[in-house]
């Protein structure tokens, strides 16, 4: 199924979320769980993390997930029903790396709006080595209706990308589920071990289906597939778009085009979220169409799972999203 990223208004300031507090009565905090029957309450913030620590779960956690058509590098004002998960949720499962945590991000501004008394994030990229975290810029504005501002991520932070990384992701979540709820501990332990060797699988299939390739340089559509094309194999020559959703001037497509040519670089890496593809369909033209030296560049969907229609939000999107990222860089690839 083909989605639209939805961009929303961000949350510019405090007092716009405690607005979105109004119609959530005193008393009714929790609402939004419903009965979990005192099982531990897992709020993730956007859909990989949800196939995590839905398949960590199982039956022993109930797990919801805050962001689901809009993603973490857009997000807009909290509704109530969001505010009323972070206030009943007994832990918050975030990606990090400058995504939720920047001081005007999504979890920041929940934990001065839920006013939960058990606060507690779990922020998986903190849980990576140095020196598993890759360099990378990249520039978004939280808020469409004023100015832009241009954040800087120093840290490339689309780490579930990469199966390598969604492994310590899993752990983590693996652990701290053990910290909250002991007396399953055994059932998340069985759990994780079993969600790990389906990754293990994942990523051998991957990297066997593409070794065989030759063309090993893709086009990115954004700055998103820097991991998982160290963890396939691939190199990336580079990205359409710094911000999502952002077209890129005439004179940044010229340069595109060029790296493209002198590197023959023929697969451009489209996503589902973005249908038009306006300024990856002018630089495969562009290539194609060239007098020298004209190079069939095509297509090919890989989905950096930022976002999801909630009727997707399963604990198999992770895996059968990226298993279809892989078969589709397959067929482009000579």
């Amino acid at each position: 199924m083909r989605r639209r990223l939805v961009p929303l208004l961000a949350v510019s300031a405090i007092a716009g979320l405690t607005v979105a507090l109004v119609g959530c009565p005193a008393g009714k905090s929790g609402d939004a769980w419903g009965d979990t029957g005192g099982r531990p309450k897992v709020l993730v913030s956007f859909a990989p993390l949800y196939s995590f620590a839905a398949n960590v779960a199982g039956n022993d956690a109930e797990v919801k997930c805050l962001l689901t058509t809009s993603g973490p590098h857009t997000h807009g004002d909290a509704t109530p029903r969001q505010i009323d998960l972070a206030r009943g949720c007994d832990v918050f499962i975030i990606n990090g790396i400058g995504l939720e945590d920047e001081a005007d991000g999504i979890a920041t501004k929940l934990e001065k709006v839920a006013a939960n008394p058990k606060w507690n994030v779990l922020n998986l990229g903190s849980k990576f080595p140095e020196g598993d975290l890759m360099e990378g810029v990249h520039h978004h504005d939280h808020d469409k209706g004023a100015a832009e501002e241009e954040h800087e991520h120093p840290t490339d932070p689309h780490v579930w990308l990469s199966t390598k990384h969604a492994k310590v992701m899993v752990a983590a979540i693996r652990d701290e589920l053990k910290r909250l709820d002991p007396a399953h501990a055994a059932g998340y332990e069985a759990r994780a071990a079993a969600y790990l060797k389906k990754l293990d699988g994942l990523e051998e299939y991957g990297k066997s289906a593409l070794a065989k390739k030759e063309e090993k340089t893709i086009l990115s559509f954004h700055e998103s597939l820097n991991y998982f094309a160290k963890c396939y194999g691939l190199r990336v020559a580079g990205a359409i778009e710094v911000d999502p959703g952002k077209e890129p001037t005439p004179d940044k497509l010229n340069q595109i085009i060029k790296k493209c040519q002198a590197r023959k670089v023929r697969v451009i890496a489209v996503e589902p979220q973005f249908s038009n593809h306006t300024s990856a369909r002018v630089i495969r033209d562009a290539l194609r169409g060239a007098k020298e030296g004209p190079i069939e560049a095509v297509f090919a969907e890989v989905d950096p799972l930022e976002t999801c229609d909630e009727a997707q939000l399963k604990p198999e999107l992770y895996e059968n999203t990226m298993r279809n990222n892989l078969d589709e860089l397959v067929k482009a690839l000579r």
